[in-house]
C-alpha cells in the first residue's frame, strides 16, 4: 500500500480528534495498527495536532518512516508505561482501543492528571467503510474463497478426512498467493452441532454431514466462506432446515441498506427466523463485518449499536446448532453501497455431493 494512502487515514482520524474532547490516542489493537501504518508492531499513539509515534519492542517496517516517529525500545516487555512516560502526568484526556485491566489501574494511580477514555467506535466507524483499494483486496480475497470452495466441494467423498480437506484448501489459497488469517473450521458428522474441529483423520462416510468453514487474507484484507455438504443419502429434514438457513441469509441480505441499523436488521431478521419456522435461540449472529480482522463492525446482533454504512462489507449467514442433533452453515461476503449490496462470494449452495 502507499504512504499517501495511510497519509489520508491519518488525516481523516486527526480531524475526528480535533472535534472530540480526546486530546490523544493510544491504539494497540494490531488490526488498528496495521491500518493506519502498515505494521502490526508496536503500540500507536496518535494525538490532535498531528503529531503521530509509534512504541515497539520489535523493529517496525512502515510506509511512514519519513512521517511517524518511531521508538522501537528493544527487549522492553511492557510498552505501555513507556508511552505514558513519552504523554506524562498532565491534565487531558486520552482515548484508547483497547487496554489490560491492570494497565488501566496502573495508570489511573501513576498518572492522576490523565482521564482515560475508550474510544473504539470511533476508530471503527472511520474503519467500517472501506475504500476503493480495500474493496479491491477484498474482492480478491472473495474470488479466492469461492475457488478453493469449489474446489473442496469436489474433493468430498467416502473416506475423505479432515486433514485432507485442509490440506486442499491450503494449497490453493496458497497458490493463489493468498494466505490462511487463521485454521479452517472442518466439522464432520457429529462434530458439526458442537462447531468444533473434528480429528485430523476422521473420515466422511455415507449420510453424513460436511460444514466447512474457512478464511482468505490478501495483503492483510480478509474474506470468509461458509458451506455445508452432504455426501450421499441425504435427509429430507436436514435439507429442508438447510433451505429455511438459505432463506434467512437471503432474507437479511434484503434488508441491508445505507444508513440502516443493523439492530433493526437483526430484529426483523429473528421474526422472520420464526416466521419460517426456525428457533432464533439455536442461530448464531446475523452478521459482522469484516476487513482486517475476521470479525469487526458492524455487528448484527441483538445489542448492535452500529449502523452499515457506504463501503461496509459484511459476511452473512448466521450458522443453525441443533445440540445431540446437527450443525449447519452457509454464509457469504457482501458490498453495501448507495446502488445496492453486491454478492462477493459465488460458490455453489446446492448441499448434495457425491
Amino acid at each position: 500500500m502507499s504512504e499517501r494512502l495511510f497519509e489520508e487515514r491519518l488525516e481523516s482520524f486527526v480531524s475526528r480528534l480535533r472535534s472530540s474532547p480526546v486530546e490523544s490516542v493510544i491504539l494497540s489493537k494490531k488490526s488498528n495498527v496495521m491500518y493506519f501504518t502498515g505494521s502490526e508492531n508496536g503500540v500507536l499513539l496518535i494525538t490532535a495536532d498531528g503529531t503521530v509515534s509509534v512504541f515497539s519492542n520489535t523493529p517496525v517496517n512502515t510506509p511512514l518512516a519519513g512521517r511517524v516517529h518511531i521508538v522501537e525500545k528493544l527487549g522492553r516487555r511492557e510498552i505501555y508505561p513507556i508511552v505514558f512516560e513519552y504523554i506524562g502526568d498532565r491534565r487531558m484526556t486520552v482515548g484508547y482501543d483497547t487496554m489490560p485491566a491492570e494497565t488501566y489501574q496502573s495508570i489511573i494511580k501513576n498518572y492522576p492528571s490523565l482521564s482515560l477514555t475508550c474510544i473504539k467506535d470511533i476508530v471503527y466507524e472511520q474503519r467500517q467503510s472501506k475504500s476503493d483499494y480495500e474493496i479491491m483486496l477484498i474482492r480478491k480475497a472473495s474470488s479466492i474463497v469461492s475457488f478453493a470452495m469449489e474446489i473442496v466441494r469436489e474433493v468430498i467423498a467416502g473416506g475423505t478426512t479432515a486433514s485432507d480437506i485442509r490440506r486442499a484448501l491450503a494449497d490453493n489459497i496458497y497458490r493463489l498467493e493468498a494466505d490462511l488469517p487463521y485454521s479452517p473450521r472442518i466439522s464432520i458428522g457429529e462434530e458439526t452441532f458442537l462447531n468444533i474441529d473434528s480429528p485430523p483423520n476422521r473420515g466422511i462416510r455415507e449420510g453424513e454431514i460436511v460444514k466447512i468453514s474457512f478464511a482468505a487474507s490478501v495483503e492483510g484484507y480478509i474474506s470468509h466462506i461458509s458451506r455445508t455438504y452432504f455426501y450421499k443419502k441425504s435427509q429430507e429434514k436436514i435439507l429442508k432446515t438447510y433451505q429455511q438457513l438459505i432463506r434467512l441469509k437471503e432474507y437479511i441480505t434484503s434488508l441491508l441498506s445505507v444508513w440502516s441499523s443493523a439492530v433493526s436488521i437483526y430484529d426483523r431478521a429473528r421474526a422472520f427466523a420464526m416466521e419460517i419456522g426456525l428457533d432464533p435461540t439455536s442461530l448464531t449472529l446475523f452478521g459482522r463485518g469484516v476487513g482486517l480482522e475476521a470479525e469487526e463492525h458492524p455487528f448484527i446482533d441483538a445489542a448492535s449499536t452500529d449502523i452499515i454504512r457506504e463501503g461496509s462489507v459484511i459476511s452473512i449467514g448466521p450458522d443453525l446448532l441443533l445440540p445431540g442433533r446437527y450443525g449447519l452453515s452457509v454464509s457469504d461476503i457482501y458490498l453495501v453501497t448507495s446502488r445496492g449490496v453486491e454478492k462477493l462470494t459465488d460458490a455453489d449452495v446446492e448441499m448434495e455431493v457425491g
